[in-house]
């Protein structure tokens, strides 16, 4: 997370601040309440992110600013002065925005601001205009909100790079340039990329109807007439992104909701009922987050390996419910369901290939063994995937703590000392000490949801 310094004399809005950013962010920042210790703190420290009051009881006519632009810092300002000086200013200023001291909702905003900025890192957008001036004036607007931001000179130089970075969200297109304008550009794009998918916002000096309506009936999500003042900009950049953003959100939860109908469908033809699923996923996140993941990918990990047994739905159900020991015969058919569960999660994620990859990897290779004793392929040590030697590991460890209708629970002692036992043979060493050191998270879960219960209805109904 980015350094952030606030720099505000009042110690009311300091305690404020302080309690608000340790609550709701996990930004490493530092209060500065003058000038003098603004300056000390920027001497031995590089901030990417910062807050500053205007007017301070060591610099009274907006140094602040100054000093900070000098570490290659643009803040975002909390003033308790706004006139038409100021704003006119803010047009030339290296300011990431402006902020009023009027109410206490200013101060949400601008917590809201720092956490947007933080992700606007991951955002990419990509800006085309023949003018390397006017370029350039707007790509050094899209990085003050730190921004990734690619240039092109024309519309085919611009569908390039698009072809080579599909991570593009937002265009910001010139209408006049040479070798295709900006109408061409942008019935090219709309043959390739929706409006859920890219969003175009095109700068034009014509302000007749006609010619912005054509842009809209082309494909463009809004236009923006120049000269246009940084508020309108930036307004109109967040509004288009923000579209963006809700489909990417209204896809989320609609995979969201596919995943947990598999997983209950997995679940629901299991040899046993409760939550062994969920239970697995919220495993497989904190063994992924002891492992150094980020945030993000932990909770996709998570997700995924609730999906680790879906190629079970393809076993007949006289193995799958079988009370007692299986045959060679049919524990070889039980091996297939890590290949069919690929199979079957192969189509499932075209939006997404990293995440539908780690759903592969997981399913397919859950039963692999550091040593290679496993299946299906023999996999040894590090060639396989660190998400499915995750799951190897708490699927066992679940499997054992609780009843199958082949085999009593059994106590922890005896599964803490079956894992460490099979340190570098079954599992990972690495994993091995992780969970034992930390096995109180997973038993915690475990409490969370309790114990399986072995008369599972599914096999009951088929076997009567």
């Amino acid at each position: 997370m980015a350094k952030l310094l606030i720099i505000e004399d009042s110690k009311m809005l300091c305690k404020i601040f302080d309690n608000l950013l340790r609550k709701y962010t996990d930004f490493n920042f530092e209060i500065a309440q003058t000038y003098a210790e603004a300056k000390a703190f920027l001497s031995k420290t590089r901030y990417e992110l910062a807050v500053a009051d205007m007017n301070l009881p060591d610099a009274k006519s907006g140094e602040v600013v100054a000093l900070l632009n000098r570490h290659n810092v643009a803040p975002i300002v909390f003033t308790g002065i706004f006139d038409e000086e100021f704003r006119d200013g803010f047009e030339s200023a290296n300011i990431v925005d402006y902020v009023l001291k009027e109410r206490y909702e200013n101060i949400i905003y601008v917590i809201e601001k720092l956490k947007q900025l933080e992700l606007n890192k991951q955002k990419t957008v990509l800006v085309v205009d023949d003018s390397a001036l006017y370029a350039s004036y707007v790509k050094q607007n899209f990085m003050l909100h730190h921004f990734k931001v690619l240039t092109a000179s024309n519309g085919a130089e611009a569908l390039k790079s698009l072809e080579l970075h599909p991570e593009i969200e937002l265009v910001v297109t010139d209408y006049h340039m040479p070798v295709m304008d900006g109408l061409e550009f942008i019935r090219k794009i709309r043959k390739k990329k929706t409006k859920k998918e890219l969003s175009i916002l095109v700068l034009t000096s014509d302000t007749n109807s006609y010619a912005t309506s054509r842009f809209l009936k082309e494909g463009a999500n809004d236009y923006i007439t120049k000269p246009f003042s940084r508020d309108e900009f930036y307004a109109r950049v967040y509004q288009n992104l923000g579209a963006i953003d809700m489909f990417e959100s209204m896809r989320t939860r609609f995979d969201d909701d596919i995943i947990n109908l598999l997983s209950d469908v997995t679940e629901f033809k299991s040899a046993e009922t409760g939550s062994h699923v969920k239970r697995i996923s919220e495993y497989s996140y904190i063994m992924a987050k002891l492992c150094g993941m980020f945030e993000d990918e932990a909770k996709v990990v998570g997700k995924m390996a609730t999906l680790h047994d879906i190629g079970k739905v393809t076993i007949p159900d006289t193995i799958l419910c079988k009370p007692g020991k299986l045959t060679v015969a049919e524990f070889d058919e039980m091996k297939n369901h890590t290949v069919n569960g690929k199979r079957l999660l192969e189509k499932a994620f075209n939006s997404d290939p990293k995440v539908g990859c780690i759903a592969e990897d997981i399913a397919l290779y859950h039963h692999e063994k550091w040593d290679g004793s496993g299946y299906p392929s023999g996999l040894r040590g590090e060639d396989i995937p660190l998400v499915a030697r995750i799951v190897a590991l708490v699927d066992v460890f679940d499997a054992l703590m609780n009843k199958r209708v082949y085999k009593e629970a059994w106590d922890t002692p005896n599964v803490l000392k079956y894992i460490e036992e099979h340190s570098g043979t079954q599992f990972e060493p690495k994993l091995v000490k992780l969970f034992i050191k930390h096995n109180e998270c997973f038993l915690n879960v475990l409490r969370k949801y309790g114990a399986d219960i072995t008369e599972n209805g599914y096999c009951k109904l088929k076997s009567s």
